[in-house]
């Protein structure tokens, strides 16, 4: 009996101060929110023919190198990688005290790994990533399954390609389990626009793989921002990442949730470009989003700030780092943007760090689509 009032107790009061919590992130301002996405790369692909995949079974056996010794392509940094970024996110808080949430969003390669009886399942053995709200997702290099053990093939830039390879990644992430819950959010994606506009050309490309990734389930994009070109706000014109959310509508019924990104932050960027950021450029985008956030006052904006690491890239570079130097690629540009986010925290900036799935809830919320969702 007393163990029952007990915990009656302790509900009434979990519950008493999750609502306390929620009211004082609604107090105020909205906050700007924070979206981090880890870009997990995945293997060398083989040819076209399908045969030569001599390098495949490395990516899954391959063991991590030893200091000194570079190692971009390989499931064992991928699984290291993605530990070091959490490990290093969790340093930080937001306004409201809560840690990073990260949004993981493997290649093929990967997720066909993780299902391998042998050399996969290894995501989860440091972190139990969805228990503590992260998300996974799809990235579309262009590559797609060839019926071969590993092998991952350059898939056709071409309609056929791009809803092939979206197909073969979706199959093997959706039977993605860990203790019986779905791995993959199966929502979020990046659909590889860079490459594909060389067979289908800019504006068609982002068609194709909308279209694509909305048959497999898929409403959100997460893509560098000049892949983003249908029904992009007025003033943004691909010439920078969109500060808020918004949504593509297609005349067919297909629509898709845009969440722009500026490549990865690194210390190796030469800057100016959408695939990567400097630091600098990344702290002023950041800072241009909260000036932006303050001064607009429409109930319907939705404002954000994503970037991107690399598992390869923040691994090796601390990997790569002799003792007592400094970083200089992807480590440095994950640290120095993160540092930026704490020094406006603690100056009295509203962030908030969520999904992508999170913030396209509330976008969703405010900007209820025009006919019913054909799910």
């Amino acid at each position: 009996m007393k163990s029952a009032l007990l915990l009656s107790i302790i509900a009434v009061f979990l519950s008493a101060n999750a609502r306390a919590e929620e009211a004082a992130e609604c107090a105020g301002p909205e906050p700007v929110y924070v979206v981090i996405m880890n870009h997990v790369e995945g293997d060398t692909t083989c040819l076209p023919d399908e045969t030569t995949c001599l390098k495949s079974i490395e990516y899954q056996t391959i063991p991590l190198p030893p200091r000194g010794i570079p190692l971009w392509n390989g499931y064992s940094v991928d699984i290291a990688g993605n530990d070091l970024i959490y490990s290093i996110l969790l340093k930080y808080t937001d306004s409201f005290g809560h840690k990073p949430k990260l949004f993981i969003e493997p290649a093929g390669e990967w997720w066909q790994t993780y299902l391998h009886p042998v050399f996969g399942g290894k995501a989860f053995d440091k972190f139990n990533y969805l228990a503590l709200g992260n998300e996974f997702g799809i990235q579309g290099h262009a590559i797609m399954y060839s019926g071969i053990d590993f092998g991952w093939f350059l898939s056709p830039h071409t309609e056929w390609g791009v809803h092939r390879k979206f197909r073969d990644m979706s199959w093997f992430a959706d039977h993605a389990y860990y203790k019986g819950r779905p791995v993959n959010g199966g929502k979020t994606f990046t659909g590889g626009w860079k490459l594909e506009r060389a067979g289908l050309g800019d504006e068609y490309a982002e068609v194709v793989i909308d279209h694509a990734a909305y048959a497999q389930g898929y409403r959100i994009s997460f893509e560098d921002h000049d892949g983003h070109i249908k029904d992009e706000p007025a003033g943004i014109g691909n010439l920078h990442a969109s500060p808020f959310v918004y949504r593509a509508m297609y005349p067919d019924g297909v629509w898709m949730t845009k969440l722009d990104m500026n490549g990865s932050v690194s210390g190796d960027c030469q800057g100016n470009t959408s695939r990567c950021e400097t630091p600098a450029e990344a702290a002023l985008r950041f800072d241009r989003t909260l000036q932006a956030r303050a001064s607009d006052h429409d109930p319907k904006k939705v404002y954000f700030f994503g970037f991107v690491t690399h598992s390869g890239g923040v691994w090796n570079d601390f990997n790569m780092t002799a003792p007592g130097q400094p970083l200089q690629g992807e480590g440095l540009g994950l640290t120095a943007i993160m540092d930026a986010i704490h020094l406006r925290v603690a100056n009295g900036a509203r962030i908030k760090f969520v999904t992508p799935m999170e913030v396209t809830a509330i976008f969703n919320a405010r900007n209820p689509l025009p006919f019913p969702a054909a799910e």
